[in-house]
């Protein structure tokens, strides 16, 4: 497909090359020589006075360097071009500034500005076909799924919510209330395995999973199971309750799990699956709780906490670990990190290397894509049905 031709057109600005642009959806692209593909974002609007894009794991974080759109001549098309491997799968927003909507002079005070502007004016691309998703708190994120980009059966239905119920729980150890979202895949006499999910406002709201675990479960893919999907209430909370935080767990498994699951524990038959500070927590869970929580499925891991400076050795868990938890009751883990996570990998691969050091069944990848949900997606659901089918997991 060859659509950045259209950046050759006279009438560039025009109604008419803007319809145009429409009917091919964005961003514009060609495949070149080479087997990258060269793309065009654009952005419409005659009141900006900026025009910001975030690419996860392609732009530079913009807290220390923000990537703008260049207005093209008087028009009203804003155009910002790159070039990205054709299997490309990831997520972007668009952020307008309007006059006045400068950035400040400090770092810590441009975070407060970008997250602020971004909850308020993050827009998903008008122009892209596919249907728009959210960050885990909503701001809405464009897909880019190039052509020969992975895509897992499971979400090649749309994504969609039914079967799921809500509840709300009210922890008093946490003093915190929250929804919780179950789902029961396959017959009701069957026993089923037990899936927490973590970020579940994420895959309850922004990327709906009931679908795909149903359409998984019927084709035989994965067992039936009871998913909860907890929601992690706000960015501040989250950041309190994930990392490493045994008060959470215990509310989870003393006050909430009694009330979602009644049937035994069995740790072979428990998994618990999280993304980033979801990822560590996941972990924590089953290294602290392995007669509970024997299976853990970890993306992208933030396995340099506490310190976000670390990006290779161990972290404060892969130390933990070698100083002797978990040791005994050996878990089965599956841990991946994104190729572009070029900060991610290095830490993740050394939790992984301390898991098996220690007698642990672990398999760890680092597949094609970055920090994104439209990534972690794939790898939950592929993740899911080898450790709820596996009864061992080879490390790649």
């Amino acid at each position: 497909m060859n659509t950045l031709h259209l950046l050759d057109r006279p009438d560039l600005g025009s109604a008419a090359w803007w319809q145009d642009v429409a009917a091919v959806g964005t961003p514009l692209r060609r495949t070149r020589a080479d087997g990258d593909v060269e793309l065009a974002f654009l952005w419409r609007g005659d009141d900006c006075a900026a025009v910001c894009i975030d690419v996860y794991s392609h732009t530079p974080h913009p807290v220390a360097q923000r990537t703008q759109l260049e207005r093209i001549g008087t028009t009203d098309a804003w155009l910002w071009r790159t070039a990205l491997p054709a299997d490309w799968r990831g997520s972007y927003f668009l952020l307008p500034l309007r006059p006045g909507q400068e950035a400040p002079a400090e770092r810590p005070a441009i975070r407060r500005w970008w997250i602020d502007l971004m909850e308020r004016q993050g827009s998903a691309d008008p122009f892209n076909p596919l249907p728009a998703h959210g960050t885990g708190w909503g701001v809405p994120l464009s897909p880019l799924l190039l052509a020969q980009a992975p895509v897992h059966e499971g979400w090649r239905t749309a994504p969609d919510a039914d079967g799921l119920t809500v509840r709300r729980w009210h922890s008093g150890r946490l003093d915190t209330a929250r929804d919780v979202w179950c789902l029961r895949t396959g017959p009701n006499d069957v026993a089923p395995a037990l899936v927490l999910l973590l970020d579940g406002q994420y895959w309850a709201r922004q990327m709906p999973i009931a679908g795909a675990l149903r359409r998984l479960t019927g084709e035989g893919v994965l067992p039936p199971a009871i998913y909860v999907l907890v929601d992690a209430v706000s960015p501040a909370l989250r950041g309190k309750e994930l990392p490493c935080n045994e008060d959470f767990w215990l509310a989870l498994r003393d006050e909430l799990l009694p009330q979602v699951y009644p049937y035994p524990l069995e740790p072979r038959r428990t998994v618990v699956a999280g993304q980033s500070y979801g990822g560590l927590s996941a972990l924590y869970a089953g290294l602290r709780w392995p007669d509970c929580f024997g299976c853990v499925l970890s993306q992208s891991g933030s396995f340099w906490w506490p310190d976000p400076d670390r990006t290779e050795g161990d972290g404060w868990l892969a130390a933990q670990v070698r100083a002797g938890l978990g040791r005994g009751t050996p878990i089965r883990a599956v841990l991946e990190a994104g190729c572009y996570e070029t900060e991610m990998t290095g830490v993740n691969r050394a939790m992984a290397a301390a898991l098996e050091d220690e007698g642990h069944t672990v398999r760890y990848r680092e597949v094609r894509g970055g920090h994104d949900w439209i990534c972690w997606r794939d790898g939950l659901l592929d993740g899911l049905a080898r450790l709820l089918n596996d009864t061992t997991i080879q490390q790649e």
